[in-house]
C-alpha cells in the first residue's frame, strides 16, 4: 500500500506540470480497504470519489467522464455546470469539443475506408491530391498516408498553425504547403502536426466524392450511435446542450467564460470534432473492438501500431509513472506502460481538455472531457491507471486464496 501511495503522488508531481493552469492543487486521494476489493462496482466506486473529490478541488466549470469495460458502459456522468455562475448543470448529452482525439475519430474513419478498399495506408498522397506539393519536391512525392497519420512527413512541428488560427481554408493551407521546406526525411521524425494531418481529408474525399462530415456521418457516427456528435462550427454553435469553454486568470486564480471559436475547424480531421460523454462512450466501444462493422480487427490493429518512437521527445505522457516508451501510431499515442501497451490520445483546444486511454490486456477505456483548463487534468488517467492495476492486483490475489 505504501508503494501504490508513493507512486501515485509521483503521478500527481509530474503530471501538473504538464497542464496549465499550473497551479498548485492538493490530490485527495482515499486509499482502498483490500478486503472491501470484491467487485469492479467498488473500483468504479473510489474512483469517482477521487475524481469528484478533486474535480471540486480544481473548481473547474464541468465534465464529464465515461468508462467501458469489454462492449459496456459500466459509467458514465457528468460533472459541474456547462457555464460559471448557473445551474445549468453538465449531463451525459452535454456536447463538448474534444480538440485532437478527433485524430484518432479520424484513424478510425481511414480505417473503415480501408476495409472498403477505398484508401491504403501506403497510398501516395500526390497521387491523390495533386494541388499538395512541398519546396522538397522529392520528398512530397514520397509521402504517404501513413506518413500524415503518424506525425512523420518530416516538416517541422506544428507547420502553418498560424494558418490555422487565422481561418484560411483547408485548401488555402494545402496550397501554401509549397512553400514549405522539410527538417527530416519522412519516416524517421516524429512532429506533431495539425495542418498536414487534416490533408488526409481531402484524400477521403477525392476518393468518395463526398465531404469530410459526410463521410464522418455516414461511416462513423450515425452506425454507432454518436447521436449528438458532429464536426462543423456551426453545429456546435447551434446545439442547445453545450458546455461552454472557460479560461483561467492566474493573477485572480478565477475562471471566467470565453466564446467558442472556429479555429481548427477549418482542418477538423485534426481538431474539429464536437461529442457527448455518451457519444464518446460508443467511441470507446468501436476502440475497444466490438464494432467491426465500423473498423475491422485488422484497420483498428493497423492504426494502433507503433510507428515511430516518442521517448525521446518533450511529449507529458513520458512523465507517467509507470511509462517505458512511447509511440505514435496513426493517430494514436502507444504507451509501453508497466509490461503491456495501451492506447492514449488528449486533446486541448478553445480552452476544452480531453483524454481517452484504452488498456487492450484488461478491455476497458475511459474518456474524460472538461470545458475549461486546470491542473486535474494531469493526473485523471495516470490516476486511472492505477486504481485499476491495484484493483486487479487485489483480485488476482483474492482469487488465488492468498
Amino acid at each position: 500500500m505504501k508503494y501504490i501511495y508513493l507512486a501515485f503522488i509521483g503521478i500527481i508531481l509530474v503530471a501538473c506540470n504538464t497542464s496549465k493552469p499550473k497551479e498548485k492543487v492538493n490530490v485527495v486521494e482515499e486509499n482502498p480497504r483490500v478486503s472491501e476489493l470484491d467487485s469492479l462496482s467498488f473500483f468504479l466506486d473510489h474512483y469517482e470519489k477521487f475524481f469528484a473529490t478533486n474535480f471540486n478541488v480544481s473548481e473547474c466549470p464541468g465534465a464529464a467522464i465515461v468508462i467501458v469495460k469489454d462492449s459496456t458502459v459500466i459509467y458514465k456522468k457528468g460533472f459541474g455546470v456547462k457555464e460559471i455562475n448557473t445551474q445549468d448543470s453538465v449531463d451525459v448529452h452535454t456536447v463538448f469539443r474534444i480538440a485532437s482525439l478527433s485524430k484518432g475519430v479520424t484513424a478510425v474513419l481511414a480505417g473503415n475506408m480501408v476495409d472498403h478498399k477505398e484508401l491504403q495506408w501506403d497510398q501516395n498522397i500526390k497521387e491523390s491530391l495533386t494541388s499538395f506539393d512541398l519546396r522538397d519536391r522529392d520528398q512530397a512525392a514520397r509521402l504517404r498516408v501513413s506518413h500524415l497519420l503518424s506525425h512523420t512527413t518530416g516538416l517541422y512541428p506544428y507547420t502553418y498553425t498560424r494558418l490555422i488560427q487565422q481561418g484560411l481554408s483547408l485548401d488555402q493551407i494545402i496550397r501554401n504547403f509549397r512553400r514549405k521546406g522539410v527538417v527530416a526525411k519522412e519516416g524517421v521524425d516524429y512532429e506533431y502536426q495539425n495542418a498536414m494531418f487534416s490533408v488526409i481529408e481531402r484524400i477521403m474525399e477525392n476518393k468518395t466524392e463526398k465531404n469530410f462530415e459526410t463521410l464522418l456521418q455516414e461511416r462513423v457516427f450515425d452506425p454507432s450511435g454518436m447521436q449528438t456528435a458532429s464536426s462543423t462550427f456551426e453545429a456546435i454553435k447551434n446545439h442547445d446542450n453545450v458546455a461552454l469553454p472557460h479560461s483561467y486568470n492566474h493573477y485572480s486564480k478565477k475562471y471566467k467564460l470565453d466564446k467558442l471559436h472556429k479555429n481548427y475547424y477549418n482542418v477538423a480531421a485534426a481538431g474539429g470534432i464536437n461529442a457527448s460523454i455518451s457519444d464518446m462512450g460508443e467511441c470507446l466501444k468501436i476502440l475497444l473492438g466490438y464494432r467491426p462493422d465500423i473498423i475491422s480487427k485488422e484497420s483498428l490493429t493497423d492504426i494502433f501500431n507503433p510507428i515511430i518512437c516518442t521517448s525521446n521527445k518533450d511529449t507529458y505522457v513520458n512523465l507517467w509513472d509507470g511509462v517505458t516508451d512511447s509511440y505514435y501510431a496513426m493517430g494514436w499515442r502507444v504507451l509501453d506502460y508497466r509490461g503491456r501497451r495501451i492506447i492514449y490520445h488528449g486533446g486541448n483546444v478553445n480552452q476544452y481538455k480531453t483524454q481517452l486511454l484504452i488498456d487492450p490486456d484488461n478491455n476497458i477505456g475511459i474518456c474524460v472531457l472538461f470545458n475549461a483548463p486546470n491542473p486535474f487534468n494531469g493526473p485523471v488517467i495516470p490516476t486511472f491507471l492505477n486504481y485499476y492495476d491495484f484493483y486487479k492486483d487485489m483480485m488476482d490475489k483474492n482469487s488465488s486464496g492468498n
